[in-house]
């Protein structure tokens, strides 16, 4: 893979492994793309990195994908990385108005928007010579743990969508390479107070491009490897390893 001819797209790539993709991804020598929710994120952002194209989108809604759509280049993007996420804490048991959450809200921002925005990306996709679509999900995918459900849900969501929209794409015959990053817990702001042994929003970006430089179809980060490892031997004892976690 040349970076140097990569033109890459990041969502979510003011903060946390998104930007650390985004710094990565220009050390490597490519041209970025890459979004943000805030007027205020994306202010900070081109402060940081004006070499970046920072463009508003919420994926989670339709008409703001219509208007990304339009602002992007018509042709060139030939890396997507679905990046974009949000996690909510919610004991099901609790009387709902004890957690404030909204289902909607989180499933249209983690499977939803990345679906609906790989749609609308697809022609221009599959007009270049070689494409990628990477979706980020989450070692979460394979297991859930007990204290987000619909999180996982949600992650668990797009891998079966990424799945089955690389057979698709293969039966196609398109040139587009559908891959997905799972990565373990890592330490951004989504996670802060949260968990432990969590690995850097470096180190999940790195092992990331990495796993899409070697075309991965699947890339486990960090102990996501290990995870898999433990299921393939006992799927019952790997979900009770993550469950309470």
């Amino acid at each position: 893979m040349n970076w140097h001819e990569t033109h890459a797209l990041v969502t979510g790539g003011t903060r946390g492994i998104g930007l650390e993709l985004v710094t990565q991804l220009l050390a490597r020598g490519a041209k970025v793309t890459a979004t943000g929710t805030t007027d205020s994120s994306l202010a900070e952002a081109r402060d940081r990195l004006p070499q970046v194209t920072w463009l508003p989108l919420n994926q989670a809604d339709s008409s703001s994908r219509e208007s990304f759509m339009q602002a992007l280049p018509a042709q060139g993007i030939s890396l997507v990385i679905h990046n974009a996420g949000v996690q909510q804490m919610r004991d099901w048991t609790k009387p709902q108005a004890e957690v404030a959450f909204d289902t909607s809200s989180e499933m249209a921002v983690n499977f939803v928007g990345p679906a609906e925005l790989t749609r609308l990306l697809l022609p221009r996709l599959s007009r270049e010579k070689s494409a990628r679509i990477v979706f980020v999900t989450s070692g979460l995918a394979l297991a859930p743990k007990s204290s987000s459900p619909v999180y996982c849900a949600s992650k668990a969501a797009v891998r079966s969508f990424a799945k089955s929209l690389r057979a698709q794409v293969n039966q196609a015959g398109w040139r587009i390479l559908i891959q997905e990053a799972l990565p373990p817990l890592v330490d951004t702001d989504m996670t802060r107070g949260r968990g432990k042994g969590k690995i850097s929003a470096a180190t999940a970006a790195s092992q990331i491009l990495t796993g899409v430089a070697k075309g991965r179809a699947e890339i486990d980060v960090g102990a996501t490897a290990l995870l898999r490892f433990i299921l393939r031997l006992s799927p019952a004892l790997g979900e009770r390893i993550m469950i309470g976690r």
